[in-house]
């Protein structure tokens, strides 16, 4: 049996519409997206972990892996993951004044997140599983190379040793979805608009989009005509200010 294992953060689990993991998830035996919105490298590693203390993965299985940007603070608080996002953004309602600017550090997270990567690299050798590494932004960008702001508390951005030492792991990783997609803008596109805000788009990948990027960037992974067909129905509705109900399937049973 033919298994998929998905991991990463809202660009690989998404609350509104599905992304490029359930677009491939449909052309496996069994399919589990392990994504949780907000979280971050580290809480990427901890749920490939627990994913194979319950399934045991192995040579027969896939695993899939998106990593999203550096900056990001993974706790597990109350039975759950806490969807913080970016240290920088969340800043204000997560953390006490003057947290960010003590204890946030650009160079710190990439230093920590490369070390997660190429322990997770290793681990899925000694596995034998086949997997891919995915981006949602190149992993050596700060914040504001990568179009998500400015930290004027942080001068500590400076990752070219980082990057060096960890050349081997970053050659592995392809490209993003910010370069790929957005051609490294995330204003590039019209896109579906913000549930929040509806003046502006939504800057995660429309359905259309995630299947571009896994036309561009996961080729050996063939989408079906009828997933392609549901992918751009529900962008062009949405982009029209319908509404979709997506029920988020294939979700794992999790700690």
């Amino acid at each position: 049996m033919r298994r998929l294992f998905t991991f990463g953060c809202s660009f690989t689990q998404y609350w509104r519409w599905p992304t490029w993991a359930d677009m491939i998830g449909q052309e496996f035996d069994q399919f589990e997206n392990w994504g949780i919105c907000g979280t971050g490298n580290p809480a990427i590693q901890y749920n490939l972990l627990e994913c194979n203390q319950r399934h045991n993965l192995g040579a027969d299985d896939t695993v899939l892996i998106m990593w999203t940007n550096t900056a990001r603070e993974d706790r597990y608080v109350g039975n759950r993951w806490v969807e913080g996002g970016n240290v920088y953004w969340s800043s204000g309602s997560q953390y006490p004044p003057g947290w960010v600017s003590q204890f946030a550090c650009e160079r710190g997270y990439f230093i920590r997140d490369m070390a997660i990567i190429t322990a997770v690299r290793h681990l899925l050798d000694h596995w034998g599983c086949s997997y891919r590494f995915l981006s949602m932004i190149p992993l050596d960008y700060s914040n504001e190379l990568s179009g998500l702001g400015r930290n004027p508390e942080d001068p500590n951005s400076y990752t070219q040793d980082v990057a060096e030492l960890y050349k081997d792991t970053l050659s592995l990783i392809r490209p993003s979805v910010y370069e790929t997609v957005f051609n490294s803008d995330w204003r590039s596109r019209p896109g579906i608009p913000d549930g929040f805000d509806p003046r502006t788009r939504d800057f995660h990948p429309t359905p259309a989009e995630h299947i571009e990027y896994c036309d561009r960037i996961l080729p050996e992974f063939v989408v079906s005509a009828e997933t392609r067909i549901w992918a751009q129905h529900i962008t062009d509705s949405m982009t029209a200010g319908h509404s979709f109900e997506w029920c988020e399937p294939n979700r794992p049973r999790r700690l």
